[in-house]
């Protein structure tokens, strides 16, 4: 063995033994990509309030072939939402939400959130807000991580919503999700 990784094999010892560390942590990802609402768009009333986003998950871009060891996804496309079921609490999902919205006037606000958990325990994050101020098609891509903390977010699940003070479409065209598992 060489001295770079006897050296390497001391320190890692050394923070196994100072109780440093010793947590491992598996990832992976499944990306969802929708492709009913390529052709039939998602119709936003506008000032009526939120409307939930679907994704079918049949997209040419799915993707569940890397999801974390235990896991067989985190997105039920039947019921329409989040199922964290077979994660635990610690563990954490990063989303990226992608969305071509189109817009109907000029400075119209849309907002788009992450509804989470269920029952009273009901709550929402915030993931896209903004003013367009044209009409027409705009990609909407957007970044954001929750983790699970209790369990009303894990058996609650979640789903995404949008709503706009203008009348508004929206093309789903997926989202991505890290899994990170503790321990």
């Amino acid at each position: 063995m060489s001295i770079r990784n006897e050296l390497l094999e001391d320190i890692l010892a050394a923070i196994v033994a100072s109780g440093g560390a010793t947590d491992n942590c598996r990832i992976g990802f499944a990306d969802y990509s929708d492709l009913s609402t390529q052709t039939t768009p998602i119709v936003v009333t506008g000032g009526a309030g939120f409307v939930y986003l679907t994704n079918d998950g049949a997209g040419p871009f799915t993707n569940k072939a890397y999801l974390p060891t235990g896991v067989t996804d985190v997105w039920d496309a039947i019921a329409g939402n989040f199922d964290f079921t077979e994660l635990k609490l610690g563990d954490m999902v990063d989303i990226r939400l992608d969305l071509d919205i189109t817009t109907s006037s000029p400075n119209q606000l849309v907002d788009v959130e992450l509804e989470l958990g269920s029952g009273a325990g009901l709550y929402n994050i915030p993931f896209a807000s903004g003013v367009f101020k044209d009409t027409g098609e705009k990609n909407v891509n957007r970044y954001n991580g929750i983790y699970i903390g209790d369990a009303n977010t894990l058996n609650g699940g979640g789903r995404f919503k949008i709503s706009s003070d203008d009348n508004a479409t929206v093309k789903v065209n997926g989202w991505y999700c890290k899994i990170l598992i503790r321990g």
